[in-house]
């Protein structure tokens, strides 16, 4: 690395630590390619490795205050982006455990039309709960949940911080899941509904 982009660099990590955007998206679109190729080996997954990048670029802007002190942006970068490879893993393995959790539950159950009116009825009580979210949280939801769009696209859209949108996104979730429970609605069915989001 010569010196020149050292100097580059940490200009850059200074401009971001005091909230520059635009300095921002240049280090996400240098080291976009690397670190996209590092989640892909890993994952095998394109979605998957695309979540991941999105999460620790998230992950460093909500922490940009640190950035000054970083002495090597590829290693600290590549730290980030491993702890959401390993955070994914976990997740893959706690679905899988909960999917086999959720076919022992429904082995005793024959009457798929029983089973098919008590996803209905599930359903429907998740719309009570997003109908009764305060209207911003309500329009998060709906955007991510029903239109597929990411944290960034959202924040970008609604003209919030990735930071608003992902706290709305984490307590709508949970008053959704509060709600089930009141009504309920078995572990083994809520860890099936978490899977659907």
């Amino acid at each position: 690395m010569t010196l020149k982009r050292i100097f580059n660099e940490r200009l850059l990590l200074k401009q971001i630590s005091e909230g520059d955007e635009h300095a921002f998206s240049i280090l996400f679109y240098h080291y976009l390619p690397v670190l996209q190729a590092f989640a892909l080996r890993f994952t095998k997954s394109p979605a998957a490795a695309e979540e991941i990048i999105q999460d620790t670029f998230l992950r460093v802007w909500l922490n940009r205050d640190k950035l000054t002190e970083v002495e090597n942006v590829k290693a600290w970068l590549y730290k980030y982006a491993s702890n959401e490879c390993l955070g994914h893993l976990r997740k893959v393995l706690k679905q899988a455990k909960a999917i086999d959790n959720l076919k022992q539950e429904q082995a005793h159950e024959s009457n798929t039309t029983t089973d098919t009116i008590h996803l209905n009825e599930i359903n429907q009580l998740i719309s009570a709960a997003v109908e009764r979210l305060p209207a911003q949280r309500k329009k998060i939801y709906l955007m991510s949940r029903g239109q597929g769009l990411n944290i960034p696209e959202i924040a970008s859209s609604l003209d919030l911080s990735p930071n608003t949108v992902k706290n709305a996104l984490v307590i709508s979730l949970k008053s959704i899941r509060e709600h089930l429970q009141h009504h309920g609605v078995t572990l083994g069915l809520l860890a099936y509904i978490a899977l659907l989001k």
